[in-house]
C-alpha cells in the first residue's frame, strides 16, 4: 500500500423493528427534528387532549382540530411508536433547514397517513415536488400509528437516521428550552440577573415562569425583560431581609 492511501470500509448497520439501514448520525439527512419522539421537555402525558397548535413532544404540535395521542416512553434516546387517536399531529420545518427546495420524500412506519402543507393525505412513502427553497414546510399526520418518520431530499426513501441524544436535544432547544436561575444571599435577585440559554434561539423567545424552589424569603419573579436570542434578564424580590436561596424554572419558546 502506498503511503497516503486511505481505505474506507463500508459501514454496515442493523435493521431494528424492520427499519432498514440506520444512517450515520453525522449526515443530518432527516429534516424532521425529534423524529423518534425521544425529547419531551414539556412533559406531555400520554392521552392528553391538545388544543389546536399546542405542543407536546418537542417540535410536534396539534393540528387545526387539536390532537390526542398515546405512547409508552422507552429507554432514553430510543425511538417510540405513538398512536394518534384524534385530530392530527404536525411539525413545521424551518425554511433554513430546507435550503435545496424541489423534491422531498417522507417515509414512516404505521397506519397514519401524512400530507405536505395542507395537501392530500397519503401513505408512506410520500413524495412532493415544487418545495420552495428556504420556505417553511409543514408535515402533518392523521389518526393511526406512527414511528420512524423521515423527510429527506429526493424521491427515494432511505433508512431511518439515528442521532445522538444530546444532538437531538440541542436541535430541539433552538425552539424551546427549560432553563433555570439559582441565586443565594440577602436580596440576591436584582434587575440584571441573567439566564444563559444552552442554545441560541431561533428568535427572541417568549419567557414563561413555571415554578420556584425557595429556601426562604423569596417571592416568584414579577417580570422578565431585555430578552435576546442568547439570554434573558429578570428579577425576584425578597419578601424580607435575610439569607435566601431560590431557583426558578422557566421556559423559553421560539417556536414557529
Amino acid at each position: 500500500m502506498a503511503y497516503g492511501t486511505v481505505v474506507a470500509d463500508v459501514m454496515q448497520t442493523s435493521t431494528p423493528n424492520g427499519v432498514l439501514g440506520a444512517k450515520n448520525a453525522s449526515t443530518l439527512q432527516n429534516r424532521l427534528i425529534d423524529a423518534g419522539f425521544t425529547i419531551n421537555q414539556r412533559g406531555y402525558v400520554s392521552g392528553t387532549a391538545l388544543s389546536a397548535s399546542a405542543y407536546a413532544h418537542d417540535r410536534w404540535k396539534a393540528g387545526a382540530s387539536g390532537c390526542t395521542y398515546t405512547f409508552t416512553q422507552g429507554s432514553l434516546g430510543v425511538p417510540i411508536v405513538i398512536t394518534i387517536t384524534a385530530g392530527s399531529l404536525q411539525q413545521v420545518i424551518e425554511g433554513c433547514n430546507m435550503p435545496e427546495g424541489g423534491t422531498y420524500v417522507l417515509s414512516w412506519t404505521g397506519t397514519a397517513q401524512a400530507r405536505f402543507n395542507g395537501g392530500t393525505y397519503g401513505s408512506s412513502p410520500l413524495a412532493v415536488t415544487g418545495i420552495t427553497a428556504g420556505a417553511n414546510t409543514t408535515i402533518e399526520f392523521n389518526t393511526g400509528t406512527l414511528s420512524y418518520p423521515q423527510l429527506e431530499v429526493g424521491s427515494s426513501a432511505t433508512g431511518f437516521e439515528y442521532r445522538q441524544y444530546q444532538q437531538e436535544l440541542a436541535l430541539c432547544q433552538r425552539y424551546y428550552e427549560i432553563c433555570y436561575l439559582a441565586l443565594s444571599g440577602t436580596n440576591a435577585w436584582t434587575p440584571g440577573s441573567t439566564i444563559q440559554f444552552a442554545v441560541q434561539k431561533r428568535t427572541a423567545p417568549t419567557m414563561t415562569y413555571l415554578s420556584t424552589i425557595s429556601a426562604s424569603n423569596m417571592s416568584p419573579p414579577n417580570s422578565f425583560a431585555d430578552i435576546t436570542s442568547y439570554a434573558c434578564t429578570g428579577y425576584l424580590s425578597a419578601t424580607s431581609s435575610g439569607n435566601s436561596f431560590c431557583r426558578t424554572t422557566n421556559s423559553a419558546s421560539a417556536e414557529l
